[in-house]
């Protein structure tokens, strides 16, 4: 993956944690409930995925699973099925393919594939004993990453994330995250993450600092202008917040341009 694909899917996950605290809940398409205590297997989890499937998406994914069979070392066949999965929208699946290529390679981009799509379908479900599953693979894959380029602040990034989002350990997240911009301060996506968890926390200056400097390094940078428009609002300091918000053009995305009017009108009508 080139290292600009891997930016766009690093802002996105960006974009998902600030969803989840901010804006309403959304309909996520595919997801998996599992109720199980002891556990979740790759191959309960097929099985269900499978079940979602409409009959021109499952065929031909059946079809390869069978060549697989008789060619298990394939890691073609392999890659093919990852990528099947992908296109339904179903990371948790395809993430166990790329794994597998992972194991194989022991290459470093192998591992960040396997390793954003299991963060992804971390972010996508609400089944707390799957969460579980889906950090601990992310988490494991980041490392990985790490062990073969220690130097890789985006993973170190993705991995802070799933520490903090995903643990009972969380400042050791905040804590990576915090090494990230300090050994390179230009880093968006760890600056951006950081006021988001400053504001999540209640600590609105250091989140306005955080958002100020997403700002500096990306003017166009929406999401970072609608959290400090938001935070500056949280803190009371509404001519500010108005100041900033009023400064967002309208985007292609109608539900982000409810989000910024209704923020508007509120800050308006007190």
């Amino acid at each position: 993956m080139s290292s600009g694909s891997k930016q766009i899917l690093l802002i996105a996950g960006a974009v998902i944690l600030t969803a989840g605290l901010y804006f309403a809940p959304k309909k996520v398409n595919n997801q998996v409930t599992v109720e199980s205590e002891s556990g979740v297997s790759f191959e309960s989890l097929l099985k269900e995925a499978k079940g979602q499937l409409k009959r021109q998406e499952l065929d031909p994914i059946n079809r390869v699973e069978d060549a697989l069979e008789k060619a298990p070392d394939s890691n073609e066949l392999t890659d093919s099925l990852g990528k099947m999965w992908d296109r339904v929208n179903m990371p948790y699946i395809s993430a166990h393919y790329y794994e597998e290529l992972a194991s194989k390679s022991s290459e470093e981009k192998s591992w960040i594939n396997a390793a954003y799509r299991y963060y992804d379908a971390f972010r996508m479900t609400g089944d707390s004993t799957l969460r579980k599953m889906l950090v601990d693979k992310a988490i494991t894959c980041y490392k990985k990453v790490l062990e073969i380029n220690p130097n890789n602040l985006d993973a170190k990034t993705d991995l802070g994330l799933c520490y903090a989002e995903g643990t009972s350990s969380p400042m050791q997240g905040i804590m990576m995250l915090r090494e990230v911009v300090k050994q390179d301060p230009e880093h968006k996506t760890a600056q951006f993450n950081l006021g988001v968890l400053s504001v999540k926390s209640g600590q609105y200056e250091k989140a306005v600092e955080r958002f100020e400097k997403v700002l500096q390094i990306d003017p166009q940078n929406k999401e970072a202008r609608y959290l400090l428009g938001r935070t500056y609002m949280m803190m009371g300091k509404n001519e500010l917040a108005l100041q900033t918000l009023n400064q967002l053009k309208k985007s292609d995305d109608p539900q982000f341009n409810k989000e910024v009017n209704t923020l508007i009108n509120q800050i308006n009508n007190h």
